[in-house]
């Protein structure tokens, strides 16, 4: 485009974008992102199937999600979608909490966009295909409930909890008296 006048650079960006168009899917994506064609970078992504978009790296998807996060939220929703299902169908537990951290962003976007249905398949979908995933699923549980993935209670309210009794509890000795040094 540097090499092309000033006052021609319109019509080649016209034409090079549709030339592109006929590219792969990652290809696109690298290229409107860079240009700012989030329009048709959302138009594409609207007619992409979840494999096509599962079989994309998150270096590639990851941004385009976060670009279209506010002007296209239902379209950012399947794009996590798609990186949280990568990381579950490649069975990958190092990245499990990439995973939920993709699928609370498609959670949120589903939400935003008006599309809970979606959201609620996708759960289904997920607890009946990848139940047995005992590293994944209680992360995406507290999710689905509408918790945070990794929350877990603090070490007062886990031994509060342990020791039922709800009050103070002293920080030393067994019965919970406070040793003072």
């Amino acid at each position: 485009m540097k090499y092309v006048p000033k006052g021609e650079r319109a019509a080649w960006h016209d034409k090079a974008i549709d030339a592109a168009a006929q590219a792969d899917l990652r290809a696109i994506i690298e290229l409107w992102l860079a240009t700012q064609e989030t329009e048709r970078l959302a138009e594409r992504l609207r007619t992409a199937s979840h494999q096509e978009l599962e079989s994309l790296g998150h270096y590639t998807t990851e941004p385009a999600a976060e670009q279209l996060m506010r002007s296209h939220p239902d379209i950012a929703a399947k794009v996590y979608r798609a990186l949280g299902m990568r990381i579950l169908n490649a069975k990958k537990s190092r990245y499990y909490n990439a995973a939920l951290s993709h699928f609370e962003q498609a959670k949120q976007c589903y939400r935003t966009a008006g599309l809970d249905p979606l959201w609620d398949a996708l759960v289904d979908e997920i607890r009946q295909t990848h139940r047995r995933k005992s590293a994944f699923m209680p992360g995406f549980e507290r999710l689905a409930q509408g918790d945070k993935p990794n929350a877990k209670p603090s070490y007062l309210d886990r031994t509060k909890r342990r020791k039922g009794s709800g009050g103070t509890i002293g920080i030393g000795a067994p019965d919970g008296r406070i040793l003072v040094p």
